[in-house]
């Protein structure tokens, strides 16, 4: 089976020859030059051969629409960081304005899959970044580095966030309709509040559920591969993201409070996930980490149908791992299937 039967099948809920594999990892010197991006994109999806391409956007192309003052990364392996953020004060999000969609960085991710479209359209599905709107919100207020101001603006200035979320909900709203006009074949959606690190579930029911779905409208019916992200790695609040109208969860499987199997037990949807994004490649003996990654990939296919299991980290592979042992996991599934 081709990458795009493989995971159309595991949509369908129909068998498959294998289970699928994946993984993603940012490219800093790359990711704000359409051509530099497309071309690192299609030479990492060459490597390793990866069952869908999870579309690695510059992480903070919001922040940049917005006019944030950005010390980009200086050596690919450290994260962008903002200097000057566009909201400094709760009061900020009561002034929040929408932006333009169709020019500038927004713009500049839309172009990068439509031209990963034109290249693996109907071969290997393609998914596009995107984050809800309480997510951007906190990028543009102190971003995830630091993130307990904003819990604490979520706690004590909720009425001025929700003004602000209205803005962030439309803005997502027309990112998500941008990259549909592209072609995407699906979304890669994060939210980065489904943990009790930084929410409560009442608080996430308040501020996030109606925004997550109603900015995620526009892929409703014009797209057929989504994945919720649900970043964290204390407790989940995985239950409840399973009515949210996506294929496939993906999330730290290996650390968190929800393993493969107990997911496998809640939901029929496809599972994302298996692999540690941190640690699992850092052996640096090759047939040692292929040892390793077979007895992940074992424990993982024991736990969840190969036709709902894309073998996959829960988060972006590490930058500062070479990226030849990546392709260690394509070798293992391969080799456990053919």
């Amino acid at each position: 089976m081709t990458p795009y039967e493989r995971i159309r099948a595991m949509v369908n809920k129909e068998s498959v020859d294998r289970p699928g594999a994946s993984a993603w990892k940012h490219f800093h010197e790359e990711d704000r030059v359409v051509n530099d991006l497309v071309k690192r994109t299609i030479a990492f999806e060459e490597q390793n051969q990866w069952d869908f391409v999870k579309v690695m956007a510059n992480g903070v192309y919001v922040q940049d629409q917005y006019g944030a003052e950005i010390q980009w990364s200086r050596d690919g392996i450290e994260f962008p960081a903002t200097i000057r953020r566009v909201i400094n004060s709760p009061r900020g999000f009561r002034d929040l304005k929408m932006v333009d969609v169709t020019t500038g960085p927004i713009h500049r991710e839309v172009e990068v899959v439509k031209r990963l479209m034109d290249v693996y359209g109907g071969k290997v599905p393609v998914t596009a970044t995107v984050f809800t709107p309480l997510t951007y919100a906190q990028e543009l207020y102190n971003g995830w580095q630091n993130p307990y101001p904003f819990v604490d603006l979520v706690r004590y200035y909720g009425d001025d966030l929700k003004e602000g979320l209205k803005v962030l909900t439309e803005l997502t709203s027309k990112i998500i309709e941008e990259f549909v006009k592209a072609g995407v074949d699906g979304f890669f959606y994060s939210t980065q509040f489904g943990n009790d690190l930084q929410m409560t579930p009442e608080l996430y029911d308040e501020f996030a559920v109606s925004s997550d779905l109603e900015a995620f409208q526009p892929a409703v019916g014009n797209t057929w591969f989504n994945v919720l992200h649900i970043h964290g790695d204390s407790n989940l609040f995985f239950d409840k993201f399973l009515d949210y109208p996506f294929e496939a969860f993906n999330w730290q499987s290996t650390i968190s409070n929800v393993t493969l199997k107990d997911a496998a037990e809640k939901t029929d949807k496809i599972l994302i996930g298996g692999l540690e994004r941190e640690y699992d490649f850092q052996i640096e003996d090759r047939d040692e980490l292929k040892e390793h990654i077979r007895k992940l990939v074992k424990e993982a296919v024991a736990s969840v149908p190969a036709n709902r299991l894309i073998l996959a980290p829960g988060c972006a592979l590490p930058n500062d791992v070479p990226e030849f042992r990546f392709n260690v996991l394509r070798e293992v599934v391969d080799e456990l299937y053919d």
